[in-house]
């Protein structure tokens, strides 16, 4: 168990923090900004697929203009943001061909009917009946065998069962569960619970579900629990029906698995790592994970605990409403063979979460983007405020066992002009102070920070010298400050770096 937090904070004062601290980090934690760079991204990636395939250009152009509203239901539709990533790495890597987003969507980006409202996506108006998860909570819904009408929702059914069945690893896998109405009680109330007791957070991971599906699966590690979808079938949880025994296992297998999907559209917006292939030693598993997924193991780690500490401070209404919480942790065990095994060690939560902030805290400078050492802080915080034991950033010097300078671009040399490369396509999210721009030459995409914008509006053939001056009168600052001097020389080198500007002498 955790170690109890400080007494000169009232433990639900602890846990209220913590909740509010999840939700606070605009990069990571609210949802709301999360959505509108996704929705960014969307509309951008939509505009690069067009430029590359006449033959869907179309319907991509057109179903990058609509509105939010109707724009969100087709990103978080599970097969179109498949398709939509997949052809993202496809053009990146040159192999684009046709959009298969293209392919999927045409027939399904048309005004909202009666029967498919703006907020239903074209795979849920395959469902009948319509069931919702959680009603009040959100608009996820419950995938039952999909009930095509037409071929365009034939093929988008059979690619919706093609992702669910590679999802579970097997093609021949049975088709998802009609969950019992019991079970889809429980799955509200385990929804209800989770909001109850983290208003913030709980509500918050829920909102990057889009569907839940009920399945069994056996493996050689014994049979499924739960899982999230991932890239191979996006915005879904998929659960056994056995985790709606109770509202209180409900609750923490959509915490579990909504917390890897709002991190992943997180992540989708800004990386963390530098090195994606650089690995960890993890003593309860066989083998080593890579950094991300140390991020991602923690990231889970720390909602749960923050769960548990609610958990733990409920009150009596809670408990009259959802009853009581499991008295011992349901953890998995260390794997057969591993350090951990033999020790008894890393058994619960809260030491998994500190070996996994302490690998965190052990990396060097070198390894983590500047969104990465955001992300190690604002989650660290969020530890300590239920873990008086969590490792803290003083403990960094000493843990630290390698060092490295922080990776920086080549400088500019004095001199010449900077220019930004045109024609281009972007969309700017001023209230997020954000820009996202790819050239059209480029199959790539790029994040601005309200810095590096800053600089890159200015750099329309001015020499260096001229763009420090208009950079600190726009920011306030006096022109021969040092902070002005690093923060253009940064944006500069990262700009060249990226091919968004020239440095012509």
């Amino acid at each position: 168990m955790p170690a109890s937090p400080s007494a000169d904070k009232p433990v639900t004062d602890r846990v209220a923090q913590a909740d509010t601290m999840l939700c606070a980090d605009r990069q990571f934690g609210d949802s709301a900004a999360i959505g509108e760079r996704n929705l960014a991204r969307f509309r951008l990636g939509l505009t690069m697929l067009a430029r590359h395939d006449g033959e869907a250009a179309d319907v991509l152009r057109t179903t990058a203009a609509a509105a939010d509203e109707h724009l969100r239901p087709l990103l978080y539709d599970p097969v179109l943001r498949n398709c939509f990533e997949v052809d993202l790495a496809r053009l990146e890597s040159g192999r684009l061909g046709h959009s298969s987003f293209g392919a999927y969507a045409s027939g399904h980006v048309s005004a909202p009917t009666a029967d498919a409202p703006s907020s239903m996506g074209p795979c849920e108006a395959l469902t009948r009946p319509h069931r919702s998860a959680w009603p009040g909570l959100g608009d996820t819904w419950v995938l039952t065998e999909p009930a095509p009408h037409g071929s365009s929702q034939e093929m988008l059914a059979g690619r919706l069962m093609e992702l669910y069945r590679g999802a579970l690893g097997d093609s021949r896998a049975a088709g998802p569960v009609d969950p019992a109405d019991s079970v889809r009680a429980v799955l509200r109330e385990g929804a209800e619970l989770l909001a109850a007791l983290l208003p913030a957070a709980g509500a918050g991971v829920l909102g990057h579900v889009t569907m839940v599906g009920f399945t069994r699966r056996e493996s050689e590690e014994g049979p499924l629990q739960s899982m999230s979808g991932g890239d191979p079938l996006p915005s879904t949880v998929l659960l056994a029906p056995e985790r709606c025994t109770s509202p209180w296992l409900a609750a923490e297998s959509l915490l579990h698995e909504g917390a890897h999907l709002k991190l992943f559209d997180a992540l989708r917006t800004g990386s963390v790592v530098r090195n994606a292939t650089e690995r960890v030693p993890i003593p309860w598993r066989i083998g080593s994970w890579t950094v991300i997924r140390v991020f991602v193991a923690l990231h889970f780690y720390v909602h749960l605990l923050v769960f548990r500490a609610a958990a733990a401070a409920a009150g009596e209404a809670v408990h009259k409403r959802f009853g009581l919480p499991p008295s011992v942790e349901d953890l998995d065990e260390p794997s057969p063979g591993t350090p951990a095994a033999h020790s008894g060690q890393y058994r619960t939560s809260a030491e998994r979460a500190r070996y996994l902030a302490e690998c965190v805290l052990s990396l060097p400078e070198q390894a983590l983007t500047e969104n990465g050492h955001r992300f190690a802080r604002w989650l660290l915080t969020a530890f300590r405020l239920v873990d008086d034991d969590a490792p803290r950033p003083h403990d960094r010097a000493a843990a630290t066992t390698r060092q490295a300078e922080p990776w920086q671009p080549p400088e500019i040399p004095p001199g010449g002009v900077l220019q930004r490369i045109i024609p281009v396509d972007a969309c700017a999210l001023p209230g997020l102070g954000q820009l996202v721009v790819s050239p059209t030459r480029s199959a790539r995409m790029h994040w601005l920070n309200a810095r590096s914008w800053t600089v890159y509006s200015l750099c329309d053939g001015r020499d260096l010298r001229s763009v420090h001056t208009a950079y600190a009168r726009a920011v306030g600052l006096p022109a021969d400050s040092e902070e002005v001097n690093r923060q253009v020389s940064d944006s500069v080198r990262r700009l060249v770096a990226a091919d968004l500007i020239t440095h012509d002498m």
